[in-house]
């Protein structure tokens, strides 16, 4: 017995030298799984240890997503909103906390290289929602919303299907977040880390649905107005990547013709992603190429 106890201070001993000298970052949570995976897609834990994806693997805070050629990936997160990535693109869950009973919702993502589909549920009984996107000259502030998000050589290239969001260049003066104690601590730091928030237009241009614009480090364009088929390209685009020989024209429309001239779509777009067990018909990883298809032969 007198053994037993020992070995019982001792097991004690360690777990709390365990809690007590390990950052909490240790035990992080997932954040996200993957729903569906094809060819060579990398999860790099904290951005650097790589790991092969596989549908049902977990994504957590400071993870990144790296896809090669012929590859694609989709991600649902807590709140059911997915995040879809194309061949040969690369974006960082940087912050994410969900907690329904408080009404919170705060996500920031950063995407640098290639190309995403989003769904963001909009999440109606939740007071605080900040669903953000970084790229490398823009910051975006989105809520429920479809749209797609081009990292082109020196701007981005933003096309919303349904939804609106608010946009502005990275480097441009933005409006410090004045959230006030009633927001949680964690909200508040994903804010100062976008130096941006999704419910504050300030001086930033709203996208509305069906249209696309272009965002430069100190510029962004007018907007241009879009049609499904020009939807249908995107499609495409997320199973093929961004061909390393495209123009990208002048503005997003003439990037999207320019890609249906260089390579014609000759297959069916993927269908809506099956719904998980509990999520029902209105699973928003659907419609638009939401899902991850096999080219045609």
């Amino acid at each position: 017995m007198l053994g037993v106890l020992k070995g019982s201070r001792l097991w004690l001993s360690v777990f709390f030298l365990v809690i007590c000298f390990f950052p909490a970052g240790l035990f992080a949570k997932e954040v996200g799984r993957f729903t569906q995976v094809e060819g060579k897609v990398d999860l790099l834990k904290k951005g650097k240890e790589a790991i092969s994806a596989k549908p049902k693997t977990g994504a957590e805070e400071k993870d990144a997503v790296k896809t090669e050629a012929m590859s694609r990936a989709q991600i649902q997160f807590l709140d059911a909103s997915t995040m879809t990535v194309a061949p040969l693109s690369y974006v960082t869950i940087e912050s994410y906390m969900y907690d329904p009973k408080k009404g919170e919702l705060g996500c920031l993502s950063e995407l640098t290289k290639g190309l995403v589909h989003l769904v963001v549920n909009p999440l109606a009984k939740l007071e605080k929602k900040e669903f953000l996107v970084k790229t490398p000259t823009a910051i975006m502030g989105i809520r429920g919303t479809e749209l797609y998000l081009l990292i082109g050589p020196d701007f981005t290239d933003v096309f919303v299907k349904t939804g609106t969001i608010s946009a502005e260049s990275r480097q441009a003066k933005v409006k410090k977040s004045d959230a006030g104690p009633g927001h949680n601590q964690y909200v508040e730091t994903l804010m100062r880390q976008a130096d941006v928030r999704a419910a504050n237009v300030g001086g930033r241009l709203w996208v509305p649905p069906m249209h696309a614009t272009r965002i430069f480090s100190n510029r962004i364009l007018d907007l241009i107005r879009l049609a499904d088929a020009q939807f249908r390209i995107l499609s495409g685009m997320m199973n093929t990547g961004l061909p390393p020989n495209l123009n990208f024209g002048n503005n997003p429309g003439e990037l999207l013709q320019n890609f249906s001239k260089l390579a014609p779509l000759g297959y069916t777009p993927p269908a809506p992603p099956a719904p998980p067990p509990g999520i029902g018909s209105a699973f928003p990883g659907g419609g638009g190429g939401g899902g991850v298809a096999s080219p045609s032969k």
